[in-house]
């Protein structure tokens, strides 16, 4: 009965995990360009680390990145703090908004396809 227990409870766990590795996927700037970038997601000192490269915008390492159910944030400073707020959709890409918040930069959105195989 225990091991049937742990089965059942171990399962939504897992199912919550981000994938570890490299994503690929866009970023939507304000003003409409559109650029391919990649996500490394990985684990640095314990904490979820997301870093997206691009060759024109180079390395960005995100802050703060966290994971909560179906829910990617983090936030990124490119001259002023930009928070983003990301969910999962079925096939298990990201997309989201990310914004200044006091809405002098306008919003840009980002896609996240994860690893494929």
């Amino acid at each position: 009965m225990v091991t049937l227990v742990a089965m059942w409870v171990a399962a939504p766990i897992g199912a919550q995990e981000l994938e570890r590795g490299t994503w690929t996927g866009s970023i939507a700037l304000p003003g409409g360009s559109s650029l391919p970038v990649t996500y490394v997601i990985g684990d640095t000192d314990g904490a979820l680390s997301v870093v997206m490269t691009n060759a024109q915008l180079g390395d960005v390492v995100f802050s703060d990145a966290r994971f909560d159910g179906e829910e990617l944030t983090f936030w990124w400073e490119p001259g002023i703090r930009v928070d983003c707020s990301l969910l999962r959709k079925e096939d298990g890409s990201f997309v989201g908004v990310c914004s200044d918040g006091a809405g002098t930069t306008g919003e840009g959105t980002l896609t996240m396809m994860p690893p494929s195989g």
